[in-house]
């Protein structure tokens, strides 16, 4: 086998390795991209039931205000 012959298969065998590391990374990349918008669901969940918790808290202290100055003025 000659240095040229032998050349171009370490060459091929590297360009092999690299095309193999690229899919990995686009199965990687895909992953985390689905991983990621789940997240940013998650995330917009747990915000929207913040809002309706501080509603409640909001409406708690509003309602025990009102009874506290409906006593006050008996």
């Amino acid at each position: 086998m000659t240095a040229l012959e032998r050349s171009s298969r370490e060459q091929s065998k590297k360009v092999r390795l690299l095309q193999a590391r690229v899919e990995a990374l686009e199965q990687d990349n895909s992953a985390l991209q689905d991983k990621a918008s789940k997240l940013q669901e998650k995330a917009k969940a747990l915000a929207k039931e913040k809002k309706g918790i501080l509603f409640l808290l909001y409406a708690c202290i509003f309602r025990v205000a009102s009874l506290v100055l409906m006593f006050a003025l008996l």
